[in-house]
């Protein structure tokens, strides 16, 4: 044994390698000068050979080589294989599918095979990733307010197993991470951020497989997608505007909406119609646009957005909601609307943004327009300042040429009759739906989905004898209460989100609600009453400002002459009096033109019937300036 450690130790240090190192040293020897001597120093001194060392360093430098080498060739292989022996399809980045394949894999890879390296995120809105979790419910309103996390695929590739078939599925960065971590790999030195594009890949040269696995990802989110509606906003981003922010709503049904049930009825009734297979085939047939558009139109809080929410849960049908006055122009405007699925419900909100826009150029002249609308004007006004939409932009992507065919527009607006008339044609609004202040009877409503008890489906469907007793005699108690309290409740008065905030305010309680109910409504009725006071009061201010800016107007030019336009080549100069032409006409001359265009300009003013509340006497319109100081004060003291 010792023989065999000492023959290993010669061939290591003291240069027996053979005929290799013995050739290496004679090498060195020759064409480095000085070798030699550092040989005869590491072997005497150090009992090392500077060969065998060099030697060795030269092989160890090659081993990662040769290991890039053999990654390069398995890389190629694998590569090879997976060409020649796997099907793939490739989703993109920002396809709804992606979103679907990741939840999928969260939900039924990633949690079971207890992958060890994973990529976790937050969720802060009810986005398409926000219902696959399912917090544990507290009390503590502290952990209430906990965001809990949602784990998905990091880069690279997750293997498993689904139907008997053997699944990769790649998600690949979008930008090279390696530059800046030089051979650690991507997982390691980044986190997807959500848009980078996958491709799901199965063993086997079939492409029917993978085709159904990705049927069995949007099945999966359909159905955790069953109790809440998908509403799409639009999201402005590098000064681009596109359809990107989605939220899931919880579904509301149509009975929670209070209007007429007539007309409620036939509104769903027509939607049906047109959304039936063979509907499309008679509008195609016969050369008809197959578009429906309708306006829901009524005071503030009559439950109009909430209506749209209904009925694309109820058709099962993805709401896009359009704010109208936070669209920057007509182009944007025409960009939306061609994105939009040929089977959807596009909501336009505060349509009135540009309905109003082209009445209101056309009444800008208009002195005499109705006092009592001024606030509504004005605040019109303010939306279409934000708004460069145009009347004209909206016309053409309702039933322009290049309007798309097959989706469903609600329109929203609190001041139908201000909207303009081309607006509201049959053929771009085929339907107008009032929804006004509710009634007693839409209040009795109300008051059973807010108060009635909600009864498990077993004891609902087979109640035994002595519960079945008892749910009768709650059920009678309950329609008294019901009765008493759509009694008290008046028509066309209030609206339902007024009364709806009065039964939260007692959600525990129904009988405080009915007792309570005569005082809330002689307080809310004051309340209406001195709001409309207050409006009638601006009015009338408004229009005192109105008369006195006018005589004003009428003092100015009586006191003054009439302005004389005096022109020089292109250049038009406006002067007063004599002064306007003094070098070309004598002041005599100059005196008689000024009183006659005095005097038609007093013509102008009768005629045009300026201050309609001063009589057209002579009297009456020279008006003293100690008059006109007086009414102004008056004015100022209102």
């Amino acid at each position: 044994m010792s023989d065999i450690s000492g023959l290993t130790k010669a061939s290591l240090f003291s240069g027996a390698g053979g005929s290799t190192a013995k050739g290496l040293h004679d090498f060195l020897d020759r064409s480095a000068p000085g070798y030699g001597a550092l040989s005869r120093f590491f072997s005497t001194w150090l009992r090392l050979d500077l060969t065998t060392i060099i030697l060795l360093i030269s092989f160890g430098g090659e081993i990662p080589r040769a290991v890039t080498g053999l990654q390069n060739l398995g890389a190629q292989i694998y590569w090879w294989i997976t060409r020649f022996f796997t099907a793939s399809i490739s989703i993109g980045s920002k396809d709804k599918l992606n979103r679907e394949v990741l939840n999928w894999l969260g939900a039924h890879v990633l949690t079971k095979k207890g992958t060890r390296i994973l990529t976790a995120r937050t969720e802060v809105i009810q986005n398409e990733a926000w219902y696959f979790r399912k917090p544990v419910q507290r009390d503590d309103l502290r952990h209430e307010k906990r965001v809990p996390v949602q784990y998905l695929p990091t880069f690279g590739t997750t293997w498993f197993v689904h139907k008997g078939g053997f699944f990769m599925v790649r998600r690949v960065p979008t930008r090279n991470l390696g530059s800046a971590y030089v051979g650690i790999p991507d997982e390691y030195s980044a986190a997807p951020e959500g848009n980078e594009p996958l491709v799901v890949m199965r063993l086997g040269r079939a492409i029917q497989p993978v085709k159904a696995f990705l049927d069995d990802c949007r099945i999966f989110a359909d159905k955790q997608r069953e109790a809440f509606i998908t509403v799409r906003a639009t999201k402005n981003e590098h000064h681009q505007i596109s359809w990107d922010t989605t939220i899931l709503r919880p579904i509301r049904t149509l009975e929670t909406v209070h209007f007429d049930e007539k007309m409620k009825g036939e509104l769903v009734a027509d939607i049906e119609t047109y959304l039936n297979h063979k509907t499309r085939r008679f509008y195609t047939e016969r050369g008809i646009p197959y578009r429906r558009g309708y306006l829901f139109h009524g005071p503030p809080g009559t439950g109009k957005t909430s209506l749209s929410l209904a009925l694309a849960g109820y058709f099962n049908l993805e709401l896009y909601l359009l704010h109208i006055p936070s669209i920057r122009d007509d182009n944007d405007l025409e960009n939306l609307f061609t994105a939009l699925p040929p089977k959807c419900i596009v909501l336009l909100e505060d349509i009135d943004a540009i309905g109003i826009q082209r009445r209101r150029k056309v009444d800008s002249d208009d002195s005499a327009s109705d006092d009592s609308s001024s606030d509504e004007d004005k605040d019109s006004g303010r939306s279409i300042g934000r708004c460069r939409c145009t009347l004209s932009g909206l016309l053409n992507v309702l039933d322009g040429v290049a309007s798309q065919e097959g989706r469903i527009v609600l329109m929203t607006s609190n001041l139908a009759h201000k909207l303009d008339k081309a607006l509201v044609r049959p053929g771009r609004i085929d339907k107008m739906v009032y929804m006004g202040k509710i009634s007693s009877h839409s209040a009795r409503g109300m008051f059973e989905r807010m108060y009635r008890p909600q009864m498990s489906a077993e004891s609902a469907a087979a109640p035994s004898g002595g519960d079945a007793e008892l749910v009768k005699n709650q059920e009678e108690e309950f329609d008294v209460l019901s009765e008493r309290f759509s009694r008290q409740v008046p028509d066309d008065i209030f609206t339902p989100a007024q009364l709806q905030g009065y039964l939260l305010r007692h959600r525990n309680s129904p009988d405080a609600a009915i007792d309570c109910l005569q005082a809330w409504i002689t307080e809310e009725k004051a309340t209406m009453e001195e709001a409309q006071r207050r409006r009638k009061a601006s009015a009338e201010r408004k229009s005192r400002r109105k008369k006195r800016k006018t005589l004003r107007k009428m003092k100015a030019r009586r006191d003054s002459p009439s302005p004389i336009t005096k022109r020089e080549g292109n250049k038009v100069e406006r002067v007063n009096g004599a002064e306007a032409e003094t070098a070309k006409k004598d002041p005599k001359e100059t005196a008689n033109d000024v009183d006659e265009k005095h005097k038609s300009s007093q013509a102008d003013v009768a005629k045009t019937g300026q201050v309609s509340n001063i009589k057209g006497s002579e009297a009456e319109l020279k008006v003293t300036n100690g008059a006109l100081d007086s009414i102004e004060t008056a004015t100022v003291g209102i």
